[in-house]
């Protein structure tokens, strides 16, 4: 058995070199934010690229005006996002990034062109994606104009009589000069223009356009038409750059964040909305992210990566969970039949994936969850630490009461508010992602609460705390955050959250019914 549990108030502090202290400083200063804080407020080439216009910067010309089939849309602006239009009753909608393309396959640069198709992959992954919606029930159906998106759309709704509307507001982000190109062209053609493009894509101007923040205004006016729908349930078939503008520009995240939320091909989001009269814009909720129709990488270890993950899990399921009771700091119960259903379901699709370090949340049900994990190991002995810092949010006198009984009241006043619950749980996630720096751990399971996992996002993304309730995590589901090029170079990004694909028919619904109502009434008071 490769496995032991150590108990302790912190977690283990390594010595740092002097090489890499410097490092480490830079990569603290840059997850705690500015100033120390969280962030505040809520075909063939040639064919593609007859029309293009080199920038000025490239060659040294005056700039010519580029033109191409969507110039007379007039949408191309460089503007604040438009703000979310009220909504009377809740919704949900779901966007699919298209299935693999033949530029995907190339490397080539798409941008709003419209000369690749899918690929054999792509429809494979469309049709997958079909089979997680299978059970789903759309009013409306949204599309991308481009080739690529619509063949996505005939698989996955082929089913459905309800004719998809095209809006030219979710084709992908205009990328100008650049579609057409592969990467490497970009880059030896533009040099610092590409930079820019990769190091700071909302500062990145080509051809006279800030492409990244058109991206953003003209995602709002998806919105526009998407939530003025009668619909309940919504499907937008889109594209990756898009999408993520979608998800920022209704939860009020700047262009900044471009690229910090990703969005695999074939894979879905589901955002729900909620009336929020009095105030200006709906309330909304990420009931998932990036469901991946085939396995992710993220669920095996691949040899040679620089990367390194942290797996958020909330902890599998006990009567307490399923009966929608609150337990809060409450640690009386073990988890139940289901709960350890899921968490078989757990270890089978992390079976590929090496994992250097369990931090779990010092409670029964996180422990069990977090337990086998760690045991099933075979790379080599693998510790459970119990962390104090990732404990649930103590709730007071809710602790042990149905979440159905307190709708619409404000927490108890002894109840640990959202900045300490903040405080306490970004010091833990500083020093677990320090030590991952030190040790050059690549996988990192941490095993807690749905408030903890919730706030260890924000830490990632430098979000307030009021951010928290962005996000929704069920029992057994899985949240994972990854530094692309390691946590001294670079700030971390949220491959998916509440992952439950593995659940199989432990997992909910794609799309909201009359059933649901009472689930998210009680979201609204409390998920944890």
């Amino acid at each position: 058995m490769n496995m032991k549990v150590v108990k302790g108030t912190t977690t283990t502090t390594v010595s740092a070199s002097a090489r890499v202290r410097p490092q480490l400083a830079a990569a603290r200063s840059r997850l705690l934010g500015p100033c120390g804080g969280n962030r505040g407020g809520r075909g063939g080439r040639d064919k593609a690229r007859s029309f293009v216009c080199r920038p000025a910067a490239a060659l040294g010309v005056e700039k010519e005006k580029w033109e191409d089939e969507f110039t007379d849309l007039e949408d191309r602006k460089n503007k604040e996002p438009m703000a979310l239009p009220q909504i009377l009753k809740r919704k949900r909608v779901i966007l699919v990034r298209h299935g693999q393309s033949t530029w995907n396959a190339e490397g080539k640069m798409q941008g709003s062109s419209n000369n690749s198709e899918l690929t054999k992959k792509g429809s494979e992954q469309a049709k997958v994606t079909k089979a997680l919606l299978e059970n789903a029930k759309f009013d409306a159906t949204f599309v991308s104009p481009l080739k690529r998106a619509q063949s996505t759309a005939e698989i996955v709704w082929s089913a459905s009589k309800v004719k998809p509307e095209v809006l030219s507001s979710l084709r992908e982000i205009d990328l100008y000069s650049f579609q057409g190109l592969v990467k490497a062209e970009a880059e030896k053609e533009y040099g610092e223009v590409y930079k820019l493009w990769k190091k700071h894509p909302s500062q990145f101007e080509i051809d006279g356009h800030f492409p990244v923040r058109e991206l953003w205004f003209r995602a709002s006016t998806a919105w526009q038409n998407i939530l003025r729908s009668e619909a309940t349930n919504s499907l937008v078939v889109a594209h990756n750059a898009v999408n993520q503008a979608m998800i920022c520009s209704a939860t009020g995240l700047p262009p900044s964040y471009f690229r910090r939320f990703v969005q695999s091909n074939g894979a879905l989001t589901a955002i729900d909305f909620f009336p929020n009269l009095g105030k200006k814009a709906p309330k909304i909720v990420i009931d998932r992210m990036n469901q991946s129709p085939s396995r992710p990488s993220w669920s095996k270890t691949r040899e040679g990566s620089i990367s390194q993950k942290f797996v958020l899990i909330r902890h599998a399921a006990t009567d307490s969970t399923d009966n929608g009771t609150i337990l809060g700091t409450l640690d009386q119960e073990n988890l139940n039949k289901r709960g350890k259903k899921q968490v078989e379901k757990i270890n089978t699709f992390l079976k590929d994936l090496e994992v250097d370090k369990v931090f779990c949340s010092p409670t029964k049900r996180t422990v069990q969850t977090g337990y086998q994990l760690a045991k099933n190991q075979k790379h080599k002995e693998v510790e459970v630490k119990l962390e104090e810092r990732l404990s649930n949010i103590y709730l007071g006198e809710w602790q042990g009461k149905s979440a159905s009984t307190l709708r619409g009241q404000p927490p108890p006043k002894d109840a640990e508010s959202l900045n300490l619950l903040h405080e306490r749980t970004n010091e833990a996630w500083l020093d677990i992602v320090q030590q991952a720096a030190m040790d050059g751990s690549k996988c990192t399971v941490i095993v807690a609460h749905s408030a903890v996992i919730s706030a260890l996002i924000c830490s990632t993304l430098e979000l307030a705390p009021e951010y928290s309730s962005l996000f929704r995590l069920t029992p057994g589901s899985m949240s994972v955050v990854t530094f692309p090029e390691g946590v001294l170079n670079g700030p971390g990004n949220v491959i998916c959250t509440n992952f439950t694909t593995h659940l199989g028919s432990l997992a909910e619904g794609p799309t909201l019914d009359e059933e649901s109502e009472d689930l998210f009434k009680d979201f609204e008071t409390c998920d944890w």
